[in-house]
């Protein structure tokens, strides 16, 4: 998948958004690279962030794969050998390494999700499993909730109500932490219309005052339990991300989430 801002490389590109906050520790071991980091500082960073493994317990060392390899072919290498493919020079592939690095428990339980499910539908067709396991681990956002009334109206698309009537109360009882490693790559270069697709925890008020890095930590766990019953796309709930206090700074005017193209009433079909 192509990346939004061409491949060029930006050694402080996770001190650009508020979205790369749980991941700055990890980025920050790239700071002063000139290039994009090689196999080796991969690897480095995998170890010590765990060392990370997959859903067997091996762990996870950056390689490639065959040219013709597909999606699928990713997932078994993962699963069988612990090989994480990364392609050089590739933000795609450096995002989903960030999002190993920071929930690797989660993204273990989606690799092992994506072989076991393999199957389940007629070739070519993805199962309703795979395919919500497929939107996560792309575009996922975790939403960390101390306030169910919160999650009510996330889940009912009253974005007005959540992010401009209630906005004191989801800075104080809400916590988004992003996902997905595509999301992650559009990050880099935000737009109107990034939406995301979200799982909720409801999590004690106790725990919204953790930095993002350790809240993640925290919460991987849990989250690793939820991608298990992942069963369809239905169980993620569409999150216009621009509209999150402080992730934007138009959102700071009430005007912006007046744009029904993107913070749209209800699902459709």
């Amino acid at each position: 998948m192509p990346s939004p801002t061409g491949s060029a490389w930006d050694d402080r590109f996770a001190t650009r958004s508020p979205m790369f906050e749980p991941f700055l520790p990890v980025a920050a071991r790239w700071q002063g690279h000139p290039v994009f980091p090689d196999h080796a500082a991969l690897a480095a960073a995998l170890h010590a962030s765990g060392p990370v493994v997959n859903a067997a317990g091996q762990p996870l060392v950056p390689g490639t794969l065959a040219p013709d390899g597909g999606a699928l072919a990713y997932e078994r290498s993962v699963a069988a050998e612990g090989v994480l493919a990364v392609r050089s020079d590739d933000w795609h592939d450096l995002m989903n390494l960030l999002a190993w690095c920071v929930f690797p428990r989660s993204k273990a339980r989606l690799n092992a999700g994506h072989v076991a499910a393999d199957g389940a539908a007629p070739a070519p067709r993805r199962s309703p499993r795979r395919d919500a396991l497929t939107l996560f681990d792309e575009n996922g956002l975790l939403v960390a909730s101390a306030d169910p009334s919160l999650v009510a109206l996330l889940r009912g698309f009253r974005w007005r109500e959540l992010f401009v009537e209630r906005r004191s109360e989801v800075r104080r009882s809400m916590r988004f932490l992003v996902f997905g490693h595509g999301l992650l790559d559009k990050a880099r270069a935000p737009f109107i219309g990034l939406t995301a697709h979200a799982l909720v925890l409801d999590v004690p008020e106790a725990l919204m005052g953790q930095p993002a890095p350790d809240l993640a930590a925290v919460l991987d766990r849990p989250l690793a339990g939820l991608v298990d019953t992942l069963a369809s796309p239905r169980d993620l709930a569409p999150l216009p991300v621009l509209g999150i206090p402080g992730w934007w700074p138009a959102n700071e005017d009430p005007v912006f989430y007046d744009n029904a193209r993107y913070f749209r009433p209800g699902r459709h079909g």
